[in-house]
């Protein structure tokens, strides 16, 4: 399992984005820096994501399959949550992924760094 951790690149607002801004999302990664969606089907436990914003309570939610290998964030509040699209399928330093509101917004994020534990 991986903890990876992504920082606010650009989004509605702010062009530059924000450093104090960003989303730790655990789950199994492939070598190739891929979700292990097999690691996924098998796991039975939710892949928890925290959503870290300054003066804000944390978001707490999880990472969840959309499609075979498309993938969102949903809420721990429940199913009846909206589910909030995540563009990207490399998850390595460096990298963007964009996560896209039920409202179509959408925030980029820079990977910057993967720990495993």
């Amino acid at each position: 399992m991986a903890k990876i951790t992504m920082l606010l690149a650009q989004g509605p607002g702010q062009p530059a984005g924000d450093l104090k801004q960003g989303i730790e999302i655990r789950a199994c990664l492939n070598k190739n820096g891929h979700v292990d969606v097999a690691a996924y089907e098998a796991d039975p436990l939710p892949w928890r994501a925290r959503r870290f914003w300054p003066n804000q309570e944390d978001w707490i939610g999880h990472l969840i399959m959309v499609d075979e290998g498309e993938w969102g964030l949903l809420s721990e509040k429940g199913d009846n949550e909206p589910v909030w699209d995540l563009a990207g399928r490399v998850f390595r330093p460096g990298e963007y992924v964009t996560l896209r509101r039920p409202d179509h917004a959408e925030f980029v994020f820079r990977i910057v760094n993967v720990e495993n534990d």
